[in-house]
């Protein structure tokens, strides 16, 4: 036959020495790991290039080819593509009788694998019309008569006919490219009609138009024009009515098609532009199969949507998810889908065999389908058979576990079921069981024990369901939630007496997680059927249980103080040392012991001349301090509120909410469940439908809302999944990124439905954010970030967030590993550095910290070595020169008392004190001294107070926003005013930034724009948990010793005099301000008695045209 692919010969390269190494390589892996998809396509490939490239014994190359290509098909399915290549290579060495029907079998295995595809169905059809063309022409004289007449009879027109009209009915509603097929099939039609006219052909042809018109498709004007010809020319005295009857269907098919040509033609341009699916791709089709599957119930279309998913699948067959939606679509919305759910679900899990949901989804339809318990068994032994379900996490081999003890548990049971379905029932569980306790997957919530527990109580063998329950009591016996489900059980197929027993031996364990609500549970279950002498001793025992688990409680919050102290302190020191470290402001250093006091022209923190008297820090501060006597009628501490917040597995995300759903209907709806953290709710792009987080302050609050899964809100089916493992802690990355930094750079991955950064109010140096995804394997597959190169210097750190596993800090200051250099020559640059230390040892960071100008240092700099005798070795150093100057080197030291919010990011940062002995270096090196400092009016003219600023904006973002309008001197935070100052060289450049700035938002907050006093003015931002907030009490229980010491406002006794520093200190000055008086009511400082008075934009403007710019 006619090399089809003699085209793509040319522009293949031919095989090397090195490639023909690989394929011995590649077939090997093979051998040894049959199902690695990626070394399957590998050696397909490279043989296809030996093939496509060879001048000789293509036959057997093929073979090969061929080889390869079945041993992959056992395991994984073809896409399209390479299900076209092989029927292109099978063609092109076809010559034979045999050899062509073996090509015709392959075209009837590509569409039925790819039941949805135009592009091979064509092939197909194209293939058999070249066969029929080959027979009429005589088969050029290479076949034998015989042969020739059983050839045409194998590919006669009508075969050509029927196969285009398989492949018609097939794609129809497939509107991008079902034309290709249908516009083929009824050319050929009318061929035949135009040679034999018959009124039996003319009303088949009026069906076809009929039925092809119902249906919106991208070329429906022309097939309207081509069915207007056809009407003229075979019944043209009707012509009018005709058309007019048949317009109403052509009319609503072409609004159909015009309502989705916002996501066709955009998927038409991606889909052309790349043989590869990108996520611009991915975005277009996951908000098209939104809209399609959304549509009321009038306007749905079971076949369009189900079409729509099939051309999806084309392009992305390897998504579970995508096959997941297929799937409960079809039985949420289908008809009389369940055969179509089986066929979609066998298609599915060859596609993706490593998705347990998927498998497990299957064994359920095949069940509800009343198949035999042999094919229900053998997609169970597929299903586990193979490491492919390791492939997506030991969670995806205990659904298919689950899904299978459910099955035979439910068939032993059934009206019809037999003895021997018992017993098998009881081995295929405890098969199962044994497998999950030997480590073969994980079951943490010891699901299939509890099946197994539920078969033998049914099958009333309550001793082996009591046994597995004692059993697991050794493992689980520290979960309260266990023993409430033991108990449960015990009252139901036990006595009432045994019971209460599990319930006092519960009790009594050493950790148990939440003892409270056993000792309630225990104490109401005594009380209902207990005598007298029951709830006597009960009580009795009921207070020495309370005071053991108050005891407990207390030495439990001792130890999370303490934990909690040395981890402040440990993150402190930690911060200090990974930070690039900052020259000390002059108001700083007049703090510290030693040093000159701060000069009255620099803009400090204040906007006033420093008081001769001023409060101590730990007066005007107030810190945080732990009560030291317990609330008033406030219950004791539960574990859950002890331990440490742990997002990751406290949280739920909620799917499918109505769109604009309140955040209060959502509490409301979980409130049952515990209580709600935080709350955040996302309405999803196509305004269908909104999505939320919910994160509670307990695991066992997400056991309660898993039970909501699946239920109704407001109209609107919601879906509950756990957020385990689906945050990402992601730090190291460029300090100017945001949110849109961040969510840009992860958006390939999967939908984020949240971004958490880090308040910086006690803080400023912190740089790391948490990524929620909306599910686990999105994460997962996030993480290939992990190591990026995102900057000149920065390695992107991207991990599956887990707070309970986090392992003690280690940086390199701390371990020795860092060195501190002094006086480097301001022409010097980093590889200058690296060139000098390098032969002491493997060098993980050189860093110079940026000077004053872009491509400037300040002087000094830090070079990290991989092993302490390296940086030990390197302090030889000292003393040499570089360029023009000696070199001072030490070990760095930690030193976290630098380290404190609010410290400014100096512009014009002092490099390292320059000695006397470096003055002789002249000023080619040295940064010239300033001629004479500007007053402090003028410093206060250049200097604006940013306010109502979010805490998580960093330095470095505050510096990328302002410093376009002209160059910075200082930019400092001050979280505990709710704001930054940012000080500008010139008055000028401070007028033109307020100008632009004011009311910029940023993280959601409109930031304001005043003089440092309006900021000073500020109070720090109070954040508020939305939502139902629990009141609690606010009496101290007081020792009577401390109480009568304590004297009473108004009534008797004599009123003491408060000195300095007091409360009640109040000058008579200040008494004549009703809003000092301590019996008026003071304002939030956001409120109108904080609202700026400072200069205004016209006061900007005037700076701005005084200055001449």
């Amino acid at each position: 036959m006619d090399d089809p692919v003699g085209e793509e010969r040319e522009g293949v390269e031919p095989l090397s020495e090195d490639d023909y190494k690989k394929i011995q390589k590649v077939l090997e892996t093979i051998q040894r790991k049959p199902y690695q998809y990626s070394a399957h396509v590998q050696c397909i490939d490279l043989l296809r290039r030996a093939f496509l490239t060879a001048s000789g014994g293509k036959k057997q190359l093929l073979k090969e080819l061929r080889d390869a290509r079945e041993a992959m098909i056992e395991t994984f399915p073809m896409v399209e593509s390479l299900w076209l290549e092989w029927i292109e290579d099978e063609q092109s060495e076809a010559e034979t009788f045999e050899e062509r029907l073996k090509v015709m079998d392959l075209c009837t295995r590509a569409v039925t694998d790819q039941v949805a595809s135009v592009i091979l169905f064509k092939a197909y059809g194209d293939f058999v019309e070249a066969q029929h063309i080959y027979a009429a022409a005589g088969g050029n004289g290479s076949m034998s008569e015989d042969e020739l007449n059983a050839f045409k009879e194998l590919f006669p027109s009508e075969t050509v006919v029927d196969t285009y009209r398989q492949g018609a009915e097939a794609t129809i509603n497939d509107i991008a490219n079902s034309h290709l097929l249908w516009d083929k099939y009824r050319e050929l039609v009318m061929q035949d009609l135009s040679a034999d006219p018959t009124a039996a052909k003319i009303e088949q042809v009026y069906n076809m138009y009929a039925d092809r018109l119902r249906v919106p498709h991208a070329r429906i004007e022309d097939t309207w024009a081509a069915f207007s010809q056809f009407v003229t020319q075979y019944d043209n005295a009707n012509y009018e009515k005709i058309m007019v009857t048949y317009n109403k269907i052509y009319s609503t098919a072409y609004a159909k098609n015009s309502e989705r040509e916002i996501f066709e033609l955009p998927l038409k341009r991606e889909v052309e532009s790349s043989k590869t699916p990108g996520t611009e791709e991915w975005r277009i089709w996951s908000e098209y199969l939104a809209w399609e599957t959304s549509q009321p119930k009038k306007k749905l279309s079971e076949r369009m949507a189900s079409a729509l998913y099939e051309r999806c699948l084309l392009r992305f067959g390897e998504v579970a998810k995508v096959w997941e939606d297929y799937v409960f679509f079809l039985l949420e919305k289908g008809q009389n889908s369940m055969p179509k759910v089986i066929s979609v679900l066998q298609r599915a899990t060859r596609h993706c065999p490593w998705s347990g949901t998927l498998w497990a989804q299957q064994i359920v339809a095949l069940e509800k389908g009343f198949k035999s318990f042999e094919e229900v068994s053998e997609v169970k032994h597929k299903a586990t058979k193979t490491e492919l379900l390791d492939l997506g996490g030991q969670g995806e081999l205990l659904k298919v576990n689950i899904a299978w003890c459910g099955f035979l548990k439910r068939r032993a049971f059934g009206d019809d079921s037999a003895e021997e379905d018992l017993d098998m029932a009881e081995m295929g569980i405890s098969e199962a069981v044994t497998e999950s306790e030997n480590g073969k997957f994980q079951d943490p919530d010891y699901r299939l024990q509890r099946i197994l527990i539920n078969f033998y109580t049914e099958a009333k063998k309550l001793e082996r369901a009591r046994t597995i329950w004692k059993e697991l009591s050794k493992s689980k016996g520290t979960s309260y939630e266990f023993w409430l489900r033991y108990f449960s059980w015990e009252c139901i197929n036990g006595t009432k007496d045994a019971a209460g027993q599990l319930l006092k031996r519960a009790i009594q364990v050493k950790n148990l997680d939440w003892p409270e609500k056993i000792l309630e549970v225990w104490s109401a279950h005594v009380e209902e059927i207990g005598s007298i002498s029951d709830v006597e001793a009960m009580m009795v025992k009921h207070r020495r249980f309370a005071m053991n688990i108050a005891k407990r409680r207390t030495g439990e919050q001792e130890v999370l103080e303490h934990e909690q102290a040395e981890t402040l302190a440990h993150q402190q020191a930690q911060q200090f040392t990974t930070a690039e470290p900052i020259e000390p402001t002059s108001a700083e250093q007049s703090n510290s012991k030693g040093s000159v006091k701060r000069p009255r022209s620099d803009a400090g923190d204040e906007a006033q001349p420093t008081p001769k008297k001023v409060k101590p820090e730990s007066e005007t501060t107030p810190a945080v301090v732990a009560p030291a006597v317990a609330l008033v009628n406030q219950t004791p501490l539960t574990a859950n509120q002890l331990v440490k917040r742990d997002r990751e597995n406290t949280t739920i995300i909620v799917r499918g909410l109505p769109p604009n759903h309140p955040e209060v209907k959502v509490r409301q709806f979980f409130r049952d469940c515990g209580d709600i953290h935080s709350l955040k709710i996302i309405d999803e792009k196509d305004g269908s439908s909104a999505t939320a987080t919910v994160e509670f302050d307990s695991k066992e609050s997400v056991l309660a809302a898993q039970t909501k899964d699946m239920k109704s809100i407001d109209g609107h089916v919601v879906e509950i999944q756990v957020g385990t493992g689906s945050t990402l802690y992601v730090t190291n990355f460029p300090p100017i990124a945001d949110e849109a930094y961040i969510r840009n750079l992860f958006k390939d991955f999967g939908e984020i439905v949240d971004i958490r950064f880090p308040s910086l109010k006690y803080n400023t140096h912190r740089r790391f954010c948490y990524v929620q995804f909306s599910s686990a394997e999105a994460a997962r597959n996030a993480t290939s970030l992990d190591g990026k190169q995102l900057g000149e210097k920065e390695h992107l750190v991207a991990k599956i967030s887990a707070p309970n596993q986090k392992k003690d800090r280690s940086n390199a200051t701390a371990d020795g590993r860092e060195v501190y250099i002094r006086n480097i020559d301001f022409q010097a640059k980093e590889k200058d550095v690296r060139d000098i230390f390098e032969k002491y040892g493997r060098i993980e960071k050189v860093r110079l910290p940026p000077g004053p100008k872009k491509g400037t240092h300040k002087g000094y700099g830090f070079v990290v070595f991989e092993s302490k005798e390296s940086a030990d070795a390197s302090l030889e150093t000292s003393g040499k020169m570089l360029k023009s100057r000696a070199l001072e080197v030490s070990i760095a030291q930690v030193n976290p008392g630098k380290f404190k919010p609010g410290n400014a990011v100096d512009a014009r940062s002092m490099s390292p004190s320059v000695g006397p002995e470096d003055q002789s270096n002249g000023a080619r090196d040295s940064p010239q001294p300033e001629p004479s400092r500007p007053s402090f009016e003028l410093i206060k003219k250049k200097t604006l107070g940013i306010m109502n600023l979010a805490d998580t904006v960093n330095d470095t973002r505050l510096r990328t926003l302002f410093e376009p309008f002209g160059p910075l001197r200082k930019v400092t935070l001050r979280p505990d005013h709710q704001g930054a100052i940012v000080e500008y060289e010139n008055v000028a450049d401070a007028g033109k930034a307020s100008l632009a700035m004011e009311g910029l938002d940023l993280d959601g907050m409109k930031i304001e724009i005043g003089e440092l006093a309006d900021l000073m003015k500020r109070k720090p931002e109070k954040k508020i948990t939305k939502g139902f907030q629990k009141k609690q009490a606010t009496m101290l229980l007081i020792p009577p010793s401390v109480r009568n010491a304590v004297p009473r406002g108004g009534g008797g006794g004599q009123k003491r005099r408060a000195g300095l520093g007091f409360v009640g200190a109040v000058s008579k000055k200040d008494q004549k301000d009703p809003a000092s008086s301590g019996d008026v009511e003071m304002k939030n400082a956001d409120g109108p008695e904080h609202k700026k008075a400072g200069r205004s934009n016209e006061d900007f403007k005037k700076m701005f045209l005084s200055s001449g710019n």
